[in-house]
This record gives C-alpha cells, structure tokens and sequence, in this order.
C-alpha cells in the first residue's frame, strides 16, 4: 500500500516537472518587449551625442520612460535614469579625526 502511494506521489511529481518545463520553455521563446527596450535605450544613450548641459540625454531619457511606462515598467523616472546609467553618483568624502 505505501509503495503504491509513493509511486502516484512520484508519478504526479513527474507530470508536475514536466508542466514546469514546459512553462519554462515557453517563457523563454516569448519576445520581452521591455527587456528589449531597456537594452536598446541603454545603448542608445551610450551613443548619444550630447550638449553641452546633457538636455539631449535628459530628453531621451525622459521620452524612454514614457515608452517604458507604457511597455509596463512601474518605477519612477529617478529609477529608469539609474537604470539607463543617467544618474550621477555623487561621493562624499568623509574626513576622519
């Protein structure tokens, strides 16, 4: 009686791997639009001949959120910046006495 219950358990563990698998295959033969956007923005503001003052940059950037909002990104545009690499880390430099 228990190996009987053990292999039904074992036999629907089975099934359920291979619907995962199967999932997983899927999943990864969809196109991401997102995922292609944010590549492709990045690569577009790496190339980017900019300003001197950086408006041509902050411009792209802004109308890549706007793109990206629409695609499904849920962050804020200080995130999509970070994101793109826009943002400027600025480093303070603590002196210790």
């Amino acid at each position: 009686m228990r190996v009987a219950r053990l292999q039904n358990a074992l036999d629907r563990l089975a099934a359920a791997i291979r619907d995962v698998e199967s999932e997983l295959a899927a999943m990864e033969a969809e196109h991401d639009p997102l995922a292609s956007h944010i590549f492709i923005s990045r690569r577009r503001y790496r190339n980017a001949n900019d300003t001197k003052g950086g408006k041509r940059r902050e411009i792209n950037a802004r109308l890549s959120f706007n793109t990206a909002c629409e695609l499904g990104f849920r962050g804020s545009l200080d995130e999509w910046e970070r994101l793109m690499g826009t943002a400027r880390v600025t480093r303070r430099c603590r002196l210790e006495t």
